[in-house]
Order: C-alpha cells, then sequence, then structure tokens
C-alpha cells in the first residue's frame, strides 16, 4: 500500500536581466514527506532539488521548440532504491501536450532507469526534448509531473494546491522576419543616358568627292529623297539632342586603293560640313559647338560588291565570285584579276553593280536626355509614353509595391521578349502574395534569358518562401556561380532555419541594414547592435516592426521608456500590435504595468 504522506512544491524564479534570455530561471521543489512502500520501507526525500529551465520563456527556434531541465539532487535527498518517472507538459488552449519521459533511480534500484544518482553523493541531472512549434505553444506554460514506481507500477503524486508553473510561454520573435522587406530581387539596369543614331546612305558620282545633295541615278539612288527621310527622322524627336557624326566611307573596287582613301576622305569632309549646316538649319544648335567632330571610317566596299554579284543574272557573275571570295590575295590582286580574266563582265556590269558602293553611310549620333525622378513619376497614367529603361527606373524608385505593379505590367506589354520585365513583375506578383502568377512570370523570364544571375535568385527566394529550404540552397548557389549576391536571402533563410549567427554574417556580407539584419542581430543576443541598426536607419524606412522591435530590445534590457514609447508609436502604424503585445513573452514583465498597458490602448 502506497501512503503519500504530503508532497509540497515551492517555486521560486530568479531573474538575471542583463543576459540574452532572460538565463536560467531557478526552482526550487521542495518533496516534503516520505513514500512508504509495504514491507520495503523505501524512503525517498528530495528537499533540496533546485530545479532551471532553459531558455525561459521557452523559444521558437527554426521550426521547434528545445527544452531543457536542469536539476542539481544534494546528498542523501534520494533513497538508493528509488524509481521515479519524470515527465513535464505543456498545457495550452487545445489541451496538454505531454513531453518525453525520464526515469530517475537511487544507485540500488532494480530496475533499468534513465540516470541513476548516488543517494550519498547526490548528483546533476539533464532533462532536453525538442518538439514541433505550433501556434498553441505560444501561450503554453510549462509543467513538471512526477510518477513513483510502485509494485511494478508507476503511481502519479499528486501536488497540493497543483503544480507549479517552471516556465511560462514561449518567445517567438523569429516570426517577425520580413519576406517583403529585400526579400525579392530586380533588374538593377543603370538609369543612364542611351546612345542612338539616325543614319542614311548618300551617294557620289565616280572620281568625285563633293558632295551633290541633287546626285541621283535612275532607278537606283536619290541623295534628294536620302536626305529628306533624314530631315524627317530628326525633326520627329525634339528631346534628341545631336552629339556628333560619323561617316562611313566606302569606295568601288574598281581603282587603286591609295587613290581611293583619298577620294573617300575628300567625301567624308564635303558630306560633314554639308550637313553640319543642315542640322543648324533644323535647329541642332550642338552642331556650333566646337566640340561637334566627325568620326570617319574607309574601306573599299568588296562586301558590297560580292552582295551585287550573288543577284546578278550574268554568266561570269560566280566565277567573278569565287575570285572575289579568295582571302589569299589582296585587293589590288583582287581587282587586277577581275579584269584580266573576265574583261566583258567588268566593263558590262561597271555602270549598274559598281555606282551603289560609291557611298557614304552618314551617322547623326544623339541621345535622348534623361528625365528625372519626379518627372518620371508624373507619367504615372501614361507609362506607354515611357521607354524601356525609364520604366524599370521609375519601377525601382517606387517604394510601394502597389504602384510598382503597374509599371511592370506595361514594361512586360510594351516589351514581351525583355526578360527583365517578367522578373520584376513576377516578383512584385509574389511580394502581394499573388504567388501562382509571381512564380509563373519569374520561370517566363528564365526561359526568355536562361541562367541569368538575378532570375535564379529569385526562384531560389520563391522556394525559401514557399519553405523548399534545400531547393533554395541549390538556386542560391547556381545564382552565386552566375555572379548574382544571394547573402540576403540565406540571412532570412539561416533565420527561419534558428542559425542566427549564420543569419548575421550573411546580412553583412549583403551589406543590407535593415529591420532584417536588426533582427538577426537582436536574436543573436547582440541588442546594442540591433538597436544601432535600427537607429541609423532613414526616417521614411522605420515601419511598425521597427518601432516594434525597439520596443522589445527596450524590454529586454529593461529600458521602460524605450519600450513604452517605441511600442506606442508602433501601435500608431498598425493597430493589431495591440493584440501582439499582449500575448508576447518578450513584454511578460511588464504585463501588469501601468507603463506597458497604456502604450497599446
Amino acid at each position: 500500500m502506497v501512503i503519500v504522506q504530503q508532497i509540497n512544491v515551492l517555486l521560486q524564479r530568479k531573474t538575471k536581466q542583463s543576459m540574452k534570455i532572460a538565463k536560467f530561471k531557478i526552482y526550487v521543489l521542495l518533496l516534503a514527506g516520505i513514500i512508504v512502500i509495504s514491507s520495503c520501507s523505501v524512503k525517498t526525500n528530495m528537499s533540496n532539488n533546485n530545479y532551471s529551465v532553459t531558455p525561459s520563456p521557452l523559444e521558437m527556434k527554426g521550426d521547434s521548440v528545445s527544452i531543457t531541465i536542469s536539476a542539481n539532487v544534494p546528498a542523501k535527498s534520494i533513497n538508493p532504491k528509488a524509481n521515479v518517472l519524470f515527465q513535464p507538459y505543456l498545457k495550452t488552449p487545445s489541451g496538454d501536450i505531454e513531453l518525453n519521459s525520464i526515469t530517475i533511480g537511487g544507485e540500488a534500484v532494480a530496475e533499468k532507469v534513465d540516470v541513476k544518482v548516488n543517494s550519498k553523493q547526490g548528483g546533476k541531472i539533464t532533462y532536453t526534448d525538442k518538439i514541433p512549434y505550433s501556434s498553441d505553444i505560444k501561450r503554453a506554460t510549462l509543467y513538471p509531473k512526477f510518477s513513483v514506481k510502485v509494485k511494478g507500477e508507476y503511481k502519479a503524486v499528486e501536488v497540493p494546491g497543483g503544480a507549479k508553473a517552471l516556465a511560462e510561454g514561449t518567445n517567438t520573435t523569429a516570426l517577425l522576419v520580413s519576406n517583403t522587406s529585400g526579400g525579392m530581387s530586380y533588374d538593377v539596369t543603370d538609369y543612364t543616358v542611351v546612345t542612338s543614331n539616325r543614319s542614311v546612305p548618300i551617294y557620289f558620282p565616280i572620281d568625285v568627292d563633293k558632295f551633290n545633295a541633287s546626285f541621283k541615278m535612275k532607278g537606283m539612288f536619290d541623295n534628294k529623297n536620302q536626305i529628306d527621310s533624314l530631315r524627317n527622322v530628326l525633326k520627329g524627336d525634339k528631346n534628341w539632342i545631336v552629339k556628333g557624326i560619323t561617316i562611313n566611307a566606302y569606295a568601288s573596287p574598281d581603282g587603286e586603293l591609295r587613290r581611293n582613301e583619298g577620294l573617300s576622305k575628300g567625301r567624308a569632309n564635303s558630306t560633314f560640313n554639308y550637313f553640319r549646316k543642315e542640322l543648324k538649319k533644323l535647329g541642332f544648335t550642338e552642331a556650333n559647338d566646337q566640340n561637334f567632330k566627325m568620326g570617319f571610317s574607309l574601306s573599299e566596299d568588296w562586301a558590297g560588291y560580292a552582295k551585287n554579284l550573288s543577284t546578278s543574272m550574268h554568266p561570269d557573275a560566280q566565277a567573278v565570285l569565287q575570285i572575289v571570295n579568295n582571302k589569299s590575295i589582296n585587293d589590288d590582286q583582287r581587282e587586277a584579276e577581275i579584269k584580266s580574266k573576265y574583261p566583258k563582265f567588268w566593263e558590262a556590269t561597271k555602270n549598274t553593280l559598281l555606282p551603289s558602293l560609291r557611298r557614304s553611310e552618314l551617322i547623326v549620333n544623339g541621345q535622348n536626355p534623361l528625365k528625372s525622378d519626379d518627372e518620371l513619376k508624373t507619367y504615372m497614367s501614361s507609362l506607354d509614353k515611357l521607354n524601356d529603361i525609364e520604366l524599370l527606373h521609375l519601377g525601382s524608385i517606387l517604394t510601394d509595391l502597389n504602384q510598382k505593379l503597374p509599371v511592370y505590367t506595361q514594361l512586360v506589354a510594351a516589351f514581351p521578349n525583355d526578360w527583365r520585365g517578367y522578373n520584376d513583375l513576377g516578383a512584385v506578383q509574389f511580394l502581394l502574395g499573388n504567388k501562382t502568377e509571381g512564380a509563373a512570370n519569374i520561370s517566363k523570364a528564365n526561359s526568355l534569358s536562361p541562367e541569368t544571375g538575378v532570375i535564379l535568385l529569385n526562384l531560389a527566394n520563391v522556394a525559401r518562401m514557399n519553405g523548399d529550404f534545400k531547393g533554395a540552397e541549390e538556386l542560391y548557389k547556381k545564382a552565386a556561380d552566375k555572379g548574382a549576391d544571394p547573402s540576403y536571402g540565406l540571412a532570412i533563410m539561416a533565420i527561419k532555419l534558428g542559425n542566427y549567427t549564420e543569419a548575421v554574417n550573411q546580412f553583412n556580407k549583403s551589406g543590407k541594414k535593415d529591420f532584417n539584419f536588426a533582427l538577426a542581430q537582436l536574436l543573436n543576443g547582440d541588442a546594442a547592435a540591433a538597436q544601432s541598426t535600427i537607429d541609423n536607419m532613414k526616417p521614411e524606412e522605420l515601419t511598425w516592426n521597427c518601432y516594434y522591435l525597439r520596443a522589445i530590445i527596450g524590454a529586454r534590457t529593461n529600458n521602460q521608456d524605450m519600450m513604452s514609447t517605441n511600442l506606442t508609436r508602433a501601435v500608431q502604424l498598425n493597430a493589431e500590435v495591440r493584440t501582439m503585445a499582449k500575448d508576447d513573452v518578450e513584454f511578460i514583465k511588464f504585463w501588469s504595468n501601468p507603463v506597458f498597458q497604456s502604450a497599446i490602448r
């Protein structure tokens, strides 16, 4: 027969506030009384056992909660034949969660037990368990439960007044990590002036270097029409700024190269002077600048001659083409061989195949001035008037995802073969919660430009946000191999996996000093560094979660003013913070404090 005379449980809690966690909370479990087992008279007295729970409150790390309970068993406090079952449990709003049990016995216990304690010397006992995190555990309370083995069966020890809590609540601060803060990557095309050009070919009579605007050959070319077409193009964009003229001069192969060089240079100078005057007439005042110069190149147009030969119906055309394509002879040798072997062909075609080769390609170089950021923002209702570079830059300077969305939608519509639009649109859609379309557009970007670093980075981000950490890790490695920087995504993943030191290291590599970085620093036990990171952020970057995190720092460092001031501001920016703070064990020691209650009112 088992007689339980009396079991009293005394819980004493100590708290050190300078540690990263609230260090160990020390509990003294006083089991005063005697357990008498019939015929054996086995006595067990554990009146001086000291118990500590760490961390306390419990802490979610990665996807689980680890629990460690340590006990110091003094000498002569346990009977050598005792067999005690210890099984703590968590009381949650949805019911009790029983944790793993261990058996503790004296050195003379007959059965096999997990831990033996020498009754004369005493000893230390460490209990550990790890369970998956669920939302119920956030407000769970950890309780002890003891049973004593009597006649082959464990009998529960009833504690008068009920068992006292060993730890209360679970810290879930790691869940504050933000996926939308730097969570996706956009194209990083520089917003720089794009140089463009307008060009037309113009023609010259044989052995003439002076430009003649009226020169034409019926059915072949007309310089006047060429000039008029260039004028119309230049007048079509009044914002375009002329920066210079390039003339690629070509000579037909009928003549010595040295003579053709002099002829082509003369044609270039004549053309430059003529069109410089034309540009002035059109209002391009930059043509008056002394730095307005001409670029020049010269060559005999054998490629053009070969092209004309390929379409000629003359019976000797293909034989002549073979000579033209002979790379083992120079240009003068090539011309001499054609004239000697096929003189009739040369005479018959010099007025049909050669005239179009005596030309200069006139290229007017220029650029459109960049629109300022403020000017770009005025185009939100007329995005179709912006080019691809302007749309990309506008999307990059907007901070509101809902404003970015129409910009990248227009980019995809106007430039359907540009991977950048699909990548950036997909990133925004994913962050706005439209994961299906977002992932599809990022995949489309990858099909247009496979193995591009920034796209692989977003594919990795998608995998990470979907909980596929293994797939994300592989894609981050591929992105890094293509020159992309995966450190920020790896840092967020490290937070989610509970590896806070690695998270801080990766954030440092990324160079981004934002909320997520401050969170990692705090989780890694450096409250001062976390506060410094937030304090050095720009005012426009301080969202509600920045103030909330700073309030947590205040609570951890026992700075009541910091806690209340920042909590008040967080509530102002996000009304849901009221409910969050009431359930957040970061503020457990302030819950009954009027200052805390006023901050969340």
